[in-house]
């Protein structure tokens, strides 16, 4: 799964990144524990044009009364995003890329150990950029309001060395996918469970780290501060 991860590069260095169109947002503070509900950078496309903007992490499906109750999923699994009620909308015709500069996963306690998280991360330090759905929602009780846009990081099943900390991590997108991901019509959007299926482990380095992360109001480069021992 995916429950928290960083936010560090520059909205232009993002952009370059993710070789977007336009950039639709102001930059975001730097973060190094993104927690459900903030906003976070994504990249969408429409009429072939890709634009980097924000979207509210925490998917809000149409039907929601309000923005408090019900549920409001972070992640989306990508054996039922297709098919489920919830996500089979958005994952034909709204996908988007969401860049991350590594993300946190947490190693089960034993008995000989306390649950333990790690930092996971590209070795050359890049950006990874998660599959990503997104969705907008109107309040019903305000016909004024402007729409909420929200989003779910698509999880897998664990690949390589991220099996020996969890069963799940995110869709890791390698640069030839992106633009199907983000642009594939929704004719098209089936065979992308076929790429994704397809894809080798991704080349992550963990490190164990400081429990300072277990609060999500903790943030700063410290929490990247390898474990004692």
């Amino acid at each position: 799964m995916c429950g928290r991860f960083l936010s560090l590069s520059s909205l232009d260095d993002l952009a370059t990144h993710l070789a977007v169109d336009r950039v639709a947002t102001d930059g975001l503070p730097r973060r190094y524990n993104v927690a459900p509900s903030m906003e976070i950078y994504a990249a969408i496309e429409r009429e072939g044009e890709r634009r980097l903007g924000t979207l509210r992490w925490g998917f809000v499906p149409p039907w929601a009364k309000s923005l408090r109750g019900g549920r409001q999923p972070i992640n989306a699994r990508v054996e039922t995003v297709a098919t489920s009620r919830m996500f089979a909308r958005s994952f034909a015709q709204r996908r988007c890329l969401i860049p991350a500069d590594g993300f946190y996963e947490w190693r089960p306690a034993t008995e000989d150990h306390p649950k333990q998280p790690f930092h996971i991360a590209d070795p050359a330090g890049a950006p990874l950029v998660f599959a990503g759905i997104w969705t907008a929602w109107r309040d019903p009780e305000d016909d004024d309001a402007l729409p909420v846009f929200s989003t779910a990081i698509v999880t897998t099943e664990a690949r390589g060395a991220m099996a020996e900390l969890h069963h799940r991590m995110p869709v890791v997108l390698p640069p030839q996918l992106w633009d199907d991901w983000a642009g594939a019509s929704a004719q098209e959007a089936p065979h992308l469970l076929d790429a994704v299926a397809a894809l080798g482990p991704v080349e992550l380095t963990a490190t164990a780290i400081s429990t300072r992360v277990n609060n999500v109001r903790n943030d700063g480069p410290e929490l990247l501060e390898p474990a004692a021992g």
